[in-house]
């Protein structure tokens, strides 16, 4: 066993998840890594999850809240200022690390000192029982590659450990895309420093209905192109020096997802709730999963589209 003598602080941002907090708090405070402090911030949660992260007692913990929910990277800011060990372990709040998680992600980072954060493999688990392990990807050349070349890199931000001067790059509110600020904030920690993975199943992600939004307003389209959009971001910040995420820039942003909607709409023009109907047959919503697909059929009731899909909802086996 490894001798604990640096700090790890573990950062759990919590936001209704009052069914889940407190197994993914005790799987911290059974790492066999034991030197760390446990940072949980409520980001103004309107169920029990504050109430039930209290019950949970331990001198390792320290707990923050916000009064109002500011959201995923106000909440990740503050941990992260609030911060003081050598490594910093991220830790969300429904899913559960493995007993040697922080033990084997440190000794990573120090069989490797020009590396700055170090993931690992995850297992991904659902309601019903069943799991299906992600393979994290190990080459080190080929990782940090995809993050300077805007193809999607094979790391997991919930499975992370990093030095702690990494943590002075801050998350951003990307405005018009209310999910991936995780990805966005790996572009552009790229910029400045490297990734590698371990050959290890360490962290499980918890599959559940809550995880997904179903929202289908107008906004809620613009997260369907996220890629695109962080993508595009990240380009104009490395290769033209601008900041599209600053007040100036909010309007080119705008026209920018929206033109993104009417191509896609040209060539697909159920595109939403198809995609709509996957993810919440993926997440075991059976009935919002065939809500979406039927109204595929009731806009386009003499086209296969609709039908292709309610059978996909169906009978396939989404993950």
């Amino acid at each position: 066993m490894m001798v604990a003598t640096r700090l790890i602080s573990v950062l759990m941002p919590a936001f209704n998840c009052v069914d889940y907090v407190q197994e993914a708090i005790h799987s911290i405070l059974k790492q066999s890594y034991g030197h760390f402090e446990l940072l949980i911030l409520d980001d103004g949660s309107t169920d029990q999850t504050l109430a039930k992260i209290e019950e949970i007692s331990d001198i390792r913990i320290t707990i923050y809240k916000h009064e109002k929910n500011l959201g995923y990277p106000a909440a990740m800011n503050a941990l992260f200022t609030a911060a003081t060990g050598a490594f910093i372990l991220i830790q969300d709040a429904d899913d559960i690390s493995d007993p040697h998680r922080i033990e084997k992600l440190v000794h990573t980072l120090d069989q490797n000192p020009d590396i700055d954060l170090a993931g690992s493999h995850l297992i991904k688990f659902y309601p019903n029982g069943k799991e299906l392990k992600i393979i994290s990807d190990l080459n080190i050349n080929n990782l940090n590659y995809s993050l300077a070349n805007y193809t999607r890199p094979g790391i997991t931000f919930g499975t992370l450990l990093m030095r702690k001067h990494v943590t002075k790059i801050p998350f951003r509110d990307l405005k018009f895309v209310t999910r991936a600020q995780d990805i966005d904030w790996l572009f552009r920690v790229s910029e400045q420093y490297r990734f590698m993975n371990c050959d290890e199943y360490l962290y499980y992600y918890r599959q559940h209905n809550e995880s997904m939004s179903n929202a289908i307003k107008r906004e809620g389209i613009f997260n369907y192109f996220f890629w695109e959009y962080i993508c595009f971001i990240s380009q104009c910040r490395r290769e033209k020096g601008i900041d599209l995420l600053s007040p100036a820039y909010e309007k080119q942003l705008r026209d920018f997802l929206n033109a993104l909607i009417e191509t896609k709409k040209n060539v697909e023009p159920n595109f939403l709730e198809r995609h709509l109907a996957y993810r919440a047959k993926r997440n075991g919503q059976l009935k919002e999963a065939l809500t979406f697909a039927w109204q595929i059929i009731i806009n386009n009731p003499l086209k296969r589209a609709g039908y292709q899909c309610l059978y996909k909802v169906l009978f396939f086996n989404f993950r």
